[in-house]
């Protein structure tokens, strides 16, 4: 019994190990990307190229990560206390030592350049706006899904398949919306008007319960459509990225990044389940999602 509960569960070690995988590649990327405008010389070199199509095919990293936490989460019967008890032990302890030493690595790195006046304050900017390293901002997220999750398992044991689907749908939509109005603020110059951190859940809420639904339900789909969707997800990503805004096309709530990782999600736990030897990086992904950007940041600061 416990060799077939395993072997069922294969695709999501793979899932995971794919998906911390993809982080690290899109963060190498972004190095090549990353605030290089339409104005700048670099802007489609064969460096931006790579670095723009590395992005495209991996952004759906990060709400795979999502999804997976709400299809075991919003499925499992275990107490309140035991939940949050599991979800602190695992999450409070890393966002605390890990927020603390990279504002250390901030300032130290501020120091070495002798620009210690200036740490202070992105430090403080960092912690304000829930990410004092560029990464981290996924461990000040998650825990709020994690709050309403014994709420939004109710909702989901509470209401029909239907409900269900539309609720998922209408959460896609309002983040979707919020995607698009960003850059339009940013296109009327209205975008000083930051949120809290603490809002940051709600987007990705679809995501959280989207995963939910597709274990709830066993939800499958046609694999030719699964992939022509990926395809046409990861193509926009790369064309809309350099015609139009990548500050759209990048994000993990556009409507080609929500395409391509919900037809991703399909198709690895429909076809994955399988052991390709990942589980030991899975068991590690969260480690490494962690620690990788100080071995991007010192291996590029050798080629500057």
């Amino acid at each position: 019994m416990n060799q077939t509960h395993h072997s069922r569960q294969l695709w999501a070690d793979n899932l995971r190990a794919l998906s911390v995988i993809a982080v690290v590649l899109l963060h190498v990327a972004s190095e090549f990307v990353s605030d290089i405008d339409v104005h700048n010389p670099l802007y489609g070199s064969a460096n931006w190229w790579s670095g723009n199509i590395y992005i495209s095919a991996t952004l759906w990293c990060i709400p795979l990560f999502v999804m997976i936490s709400g299809y075991f989460l919003l499925n499992k019967n275990e107490s309140h206390r035991c939940f949050f008890k599991k979800r602190c032990r695992r999450i409070l302890s890393p966002l605390l030592f890990w927020s603390v030493f990279y504002s250390l690595w901030v300032i130290l790195k501020h120091a070495l350049n002798d620009d210690l006046s200036s740490a202070y304050f992105t430090v403080a900017k960092g912690w304000v706006l829930g990410e004092p390293y560029y990464h981290l901002w996924y461990l000040f997220m998650i825990p709020f899904l994690y709050l309403i999750t014994p709420a939004l398992r109710i909702i989901c044991h509470s209401v029909t398949q239907q409900e269900l689907r539309l609720l998922i749908c209408l959460c896609f939509a309002l983040a979707m919306l919020s995607a698009v109005s960003d850059i339009v603020l940013l296109y009327f110059n209205l975008n000083a008007k930051i949120s809290l951190f603490t809002h940051e859940f709600l987007n990705y809420i679809g995501y959280f319960c989207l995963g939910g639904y597709i274990g709830r339900y066993k939800i499958t789909i046609n694999s030719t459509w699964a992939t022509v969707a990926l395809m046409t997800g990861v193509i926009t990503t790369i064309v809309g990225s350099y015609f139009i805004s990548h500050l759209y096309f990048y994000s993990y709530l556009s409507v080609n990044v929500v395409l391509a990782s919900t037809a991703l999600f399909f198709l690895i736990k429909q076809h994955l389940n399988r052991d390709l030897k990942l589980s030991q990086l899975a068991t590690y992904s969260f480690g490494i999602y962690l620690i990788h950007p100080l071995f991007i940041k010192s291996i590029t600061s050798l080629f500057e």
